[in-house]
């Protein structure tokens, strides 16, 4: 697991934060390998639909799905993003590097807009591999 230094952390959250801008999007984080939030949050003035022990578990398994599923890369291809709709929320992944952007977003948003405007932000951000 690499460790982010202070500069790529704070590159991510401003990352984060411009993304939460976006209308409709009600949390942006940057999950690492082990689940834990290392940048971002909820917007302000939203609350939360999960307790923070849920979120917390929530980020969890979002790493573990994207996890299990590079196990099929060499064969389908790496993962663009990982989308899913539900009757409260949209919850989106984007891979960076070894971590994930965790987003979710009003159900009625443009899934397809978000993840364009997600990768514009966050592919301008190099982070080291050392």
């Amino acid at each position: 697991m690499k460790i982010l230094t202070v500069e790529e952390i704070k590159k991510l959250d401003n990352a984060c934060t411009r993304l939460l801008e976006e209308e409709n999007i009600r949390h942006v984080g940057v999950i690492n390998e082990l689940g834990h939030l290392i940048a971002g949050g909820f917007k302000k003035g939203v609350d939360p639909l999960l307790t923070d022990e849920k979120v917390r578990m929530i980020y969890m398994q979002m790493q573990l799905d994207f996890n299990m599923r590079q196990e099929f890369d060499d064969i389908l291809g790496p993962i663009d993003y990982i989308a899913s709709r539900r009757t409260k929320q949209l919850i989106i992944s984007v891979p960076i590097g070894e971590n994930l952007v965790l987003i979710t977003a009003e159900p009625n948003s443009d899934d397809k807009k978000i993840i364009k405007k997600a990768e514009e932000l966050f592919d301008e951000i190099t982070i080291s591999t050392v």
